[in-house]
């Protein structure tokens, strides 16, 4: 699972509260002993009750139960209950709620899209890397928790070759000479093209690519070119990207590609969660 580091976990917290909770402390509940409860109101599928709490570990509270990521609970369940002073319950109160809400809708959100696809295919559904700038980690997780799969976790890792790189080599035309270079260089490596259409699809398979990505192509479309290029190039791995969303996911998993590349999850709708800290 993905590790996160004290020190940025320190960083939530302090975002949200550098000094002081003026309003824990003008009421005088710094040292009042309490429990704190976080509940779905919802179907959920958890992420990141292990981060949510280690907040309150952090702030000198004790976590007494954890409902762990990759869970699927039913409404009103406790994701997360914690006892220690009021004072440090009230201030990792927003931090941890925030935290889960936003990633426990991606992760529901993403474990329905995944259910959908199964039910016409076993093919994985694959996350990109347009991810909010600071969120990488955590949205990961989340995923990850929901039954998908990274496409990309960053650039360091994969090869993927656009039309914007073409077009600063000479166009498609250079592929076969690029793809032979590369294959050499990074032989332990699967080189994808992004293609727009059959013909391109057909000339970069013939050019050695491992995989090709069609852009915002139809399920329409794919459900004619799927079964032409593995018939010509048994081992080309075909993957659709672009466009995927809830109402046409399992039109895409039914057309033959071997995954569906989407970052639509992390736009999802947050968790509805409730928080109540009451005495201890």
């Amino acid at each position: 699972m993905i590790f996160f580091t004290t020190e940025e976990i320190e960083q939530w917290i302090n975002e949200d509260a550098p000094l002081v909770d003026l309003t824990s402390h003008l009421l005088g509940l710094n040292n009042q002993p309490g429990i704190l409860q976080i509940a779905t109101r919802h179907p959920t599928r958890v992420a990141l009750t292990e981060e949510a709490g280690r907040i309150f570990e952090i702030l000198g509270c004790c976590v007494r139960n954890i409902c762990p990521s990759g869970e699927d609970v039913p409404a009103q369940s406790v994701l997360l209950s914690a006892e220690g002073p009021a004072g440090a319950l009230h201030r990792g109160w927003k931090v941890a709620m925030n935290l889960l809400e936003y990633m426990c809708g991606v992760a529901t959100h993403t474990a329905e899209m995944v259910n959908k696809v199964r039910e016409y295919s076993d093919i994985p559904l694959l996350v990109t890397r347009k991810h909010q700038p600071g969120l990488k980690k955590p949205l990961i997780k989340a995923i990850l928790a929901g039954g998908a799969v990274p496409h990309r976790l960053g650039l360091s890792e994969t090869i993927l070759i656009f039309a914007n790189h073409l077009n600063l080599l000479g166009g498609r035309a250079a592929l076969p000479a690029l793809l032979a270079d590369m294959k050499a260089a990074a032989c332990e490596q699967k080189i994808t093209v992004e293609c727009d259409d059959l013909d391109q699809a057909v000339q970069a398979a013939e050019a050695g690519t491992d995989a090709v990505q069609f852009d915002k192509v139809s399920p329409q479309d794919l459900s004619t070119w799927c079964p032409e290029l593995k018939a010509s190039f048994p081992n080309l791995v075909v993957l659709s990207a672009g466009g995927v969303g809830p109402e046409n996911v399992q039109d895409y998993a039914r057309t033959g590609v071997d995954g569906i590349v989407l970052s639509s999850v992390f736009h999802a709708k947050p968790a509805d969660l409730g928080v109540t800290i009451s005495l201890r």
